[in-house]
């Protein structure tokens, strides 16, 4: 191995995959934009925001290769500092994983009404949160990388954190739509895919966050972990718009067969003057006369269930409520 491969080597290779990450990320916002126009403006705000932010961590991730390779090029005495770029980085990564840690949150609340749960998860947020922006001002005090034992507690601090809240509010959604319990196939593949889908969003980020912290343990002035971290703020990003993403939405058919499976996008549901979202797959109802099997829809005045051949303006059944697809309230 050769002499820089462990400092700018890993530099160099993080920003290659940091870039991929974002060409990524960039699709996906597009792809959300387009699929909903009428979405929550806090959550378009949200996305909006979040691609700002991995915009000028992206650039600041190249503009420390740059620095390194270019700018100072043969000045021996700048590779054994860690430039501004360095702290700059340790806190956008750290504001890109608190808003998708909150978004998470809030899904995790409208699953389960829980507050005290999502309370202590926001906690558990806001200590990662804080904690970057800490190892960020340590790193400003202490810039030179035989002083980055004095990052030790605050990078532990900031990286266990983000992992544990990663992984309790992962836990804390599965836990809940395993206690939902339902007699019908449709609502149980459904609640299977939830269940993958928290675990799946949940594990990528908590995994990369541990990998860059046994890296930094392993050897504090290599800048292996600098590599891994420059993926982390855009891992965070890419989960919150996968959750986005692969919701499902649809509207009910107002003929007398029933309940259509589900189509389209808000726009259609604005059209037919009925909310009805369906997460992540279709729950519609049978489309035969005198078959009564339920089917779990939402809608603006609140989440109700309707038979099949039922229509959906009927007030029959108006009271029961499920926690099925409460994402999109």
């Amino acid at each position: 191995m050769g002499a820089l491969d462990q400092s700018l080597g890993a530099l160099l290779i993080g920003t290659w995959f940091n870039a991929m990450l974002y060409m990524l990320e960039i699709t996906q916002m597009i792809s959300y934009y387009r699929t909903f126009p009428r979405d929550r403006v806090a959550f378009k705000i949200m996305v909006a925001f979040s691609f700002l932010v991995d915009t000028l961590g992206t650039a600041n991730n190249c503009a420390c290769v740059y620095l390194y390779t270019i700018t100072n090029w043969g000045n021996a005495q700048f590779l054994l500092v860690q430039g501004w770029t360095i702290p700059t980085y340790l806190a956008l990564s750290g504001l890109s994983a608190f808003i998708c840690q909150l978004f998470l949150c809030w899904r995790f609340l409208n699953f389960s009404k829980n507050y005290f749960v999502t309370a202590f998860l926001v906690a558990t947020t806001l200590v990662g949160f804080i904690g970057s922006d800490i190892n960020a001002d340590t790193v400003v005090k202490f810039p030179k990388y035989e002083q980055r034992d004095h990052n030790i507690k605050t990078v532990t601090i900031w990286l266990v954190a983000s992992a544990a809240a990663d992984i309790c509010i992962a836990g804390s959604l599965v836990w809940t739509l395993r206690n939902i319990k339902s007699s019908f196939s449709g609502t149980q593949s459904l609640v299977r895919r939830l269940t993958f889908s928290a675990i799946q969003t949940g594990s990528a980020t908590s995994v990369l966050a541990v990998i860059c912290l046994i890296f930094y343990r392993i050897n504090t002035e290599s800048n292996i972990t600098v590599g891994f971290g420059f993926c982390l703020g855009r891992a965070y990003t890419l989960t919150m718009l996968f959750n986005l993403n692969t919701r499902v939405t649809g509207r009910a058919d107002s003929s007398h067969t029933g309940l259509s499976q589900a189509s389209g996008i808000h726009d259609l549901e604005r059209e037919a003057g009925t909310n009805i979202n369906l997460n992540s797959m279709n729950a519609g109802g049978i489309n035969c006369s005198g078959v009564h099997r339920t089917a779990i829809v939402h809608i603006d005045e609140g989440t109700k269930t309707f038979y099949a051949g039922e229509r959906p303006n009927s007030d029959t059944h108006s009271e029961a409520e499920t926690k099925i697809n409460p994402d999109l309230r």
